[in-house]
């Protein structure tokens, strides 16, 4: 059995002797300092940071713990959780990294912004349904009451063109209440890729990799069902010829709060072309695409869809294709909720 190396820990340790100087530090905190450890040891800490050499003071003089939340280093700016604890007359720092919390955080408050203009496209689009709805009557009535066999053709093909527009603005604005149940997420997902596998005709090839300790969740199984077609979707309209699916219960998530304590991840990897480098930022808006044929509404949608059950959409760049990560909160449902996902 190998022996525990503390310059293995992406934690920092620093202990401070009684007279406030870097008795020893490991490899983590000297990176989250911007100092070699060789350097650090035996300096003043308040040489090294005011804010922990004033911290350390405070925990020397009325102990025995003091635990700060996001603070920066002075030297580095790295956002750290500090705590600082008296042991005898020494005073033992913890650095703890904070750079994936607060990257998932970034990603969240993204998200938010565009479900926020994501509510205003819906709204829009509530707007556009009765002026739609004029110009359906006026080609109708264009093509029941004209002779000309031309003319009763390009009325019939508004009329086509309206319902196609007006049913995105349906699929896109729908407001319906969600029908929360339990949901079965691998069947969903399975649902979802074989109907995409028959539109391609057999020509998508599509691997599995579901972790099978995946309780049921609490869910609207039908709005999961659209989430995971429209990323399907997107992956095979975009060139996709495979694509993968991979679920696993992510502990103790950044991106999931109370009642949830974990989150279950879905990864959707292809082999297509990938996301635009301009697009990547607005990837999630209403009318964004990549594709001259795309309506732009279906990522929106599905990010719609993941921020309704409190769960978030990312985009990862890989070096053949791209991966769409689906988090949703492990909330298993009561005996009495009935299934939605049939």
């Amino acid at each position: 059995m190998s022996s525990f190396d503390p310059d293995d820990l992406v934690t920092g340790l620093i202990r401070v002797n009684r007279a406030g100087q870097v008795a020893w530090l490991n490899q983590a905190a000297a990176r989250m300092l911007g100092r070699r450890a060789r350097e650090v040891s035996g300096l003043d800490l308040a040489d090294l940071s005011t804010s922990l050499a004033s911290w350390r003071r405070q925990v020397a003089d009325h102990g025995p713990t003091i635990q700060v939340s996001e603070s920066g280093l002075e030297d580095s700016g790295q956002p750290v959780d500090v705590t600082l604890q008296a042991t005898g007359e020494d005073v033992l720092i913890e650095l703890h990294p904070l750079s994936e919390r607060l990257r998932q955080r970034e990603m969240t408050e993204r998200a938010d912004r565009q479900q926020a203009m994501t509510l205003l496209t819906r709204a829009l689009a509530h707007e556009l349904r009765n002026p739609l709805a004029g110009v359906r009557g006026a080609a109708q009535l264009i093509a029941s009451g004209s002779r000309d066999d031309a003319l009763r053709r390009h009325a019939n093909m508004i009329q086509r063109e309206v319902d196609r527009i007006t049913a995105l603005i349906d699929d896109f604005a729908g407001d319906g209440e969600a029908a929360m149940g339990s949901t079965n997420l691998h069947r969903v997902l399975d649902e979802a890729a074989e109907l995409v596998q028959a539109e391609h005709q057999g020509r998508l090839n599509l691997v599995r990799r579901f972790d099978p300790s995946i309780p049921e969740i609490l869910a609207d199984g039908n709005a999961l069902r659209q989430l995971f077609l429209n990323l399907l979707r997107n992956a095979a309209q975009a060139g996709a010829g495979q694509l993968s699916l991979t679920s696993r219960i992510e502990h103790h998530s950044p991106l999931v709060d109370g009642p949830a304590r974990h989150a279950i991840r879905i990864d959707i990897d292809d082999d297509g072309p990938g996301v635009p480098d301009q697009i990547r930022d607005r990837l999630f808006l209403p009318l964004v695409t990549g594709r001259e044929s795309g309506s732009g509404f279906g990522l929106a949608v599905a990010q719609q869809i993941a921020r309704r059950h409190a769960g978030l959409i990312e985009h990862i760049v890989l070096v053949d294709g791209c991966r769409f990560r689906v988090r949703l909160p492990l909330i298993q449902p009561r005996p009495e909720q009935a299934p939605h996902d049939d």
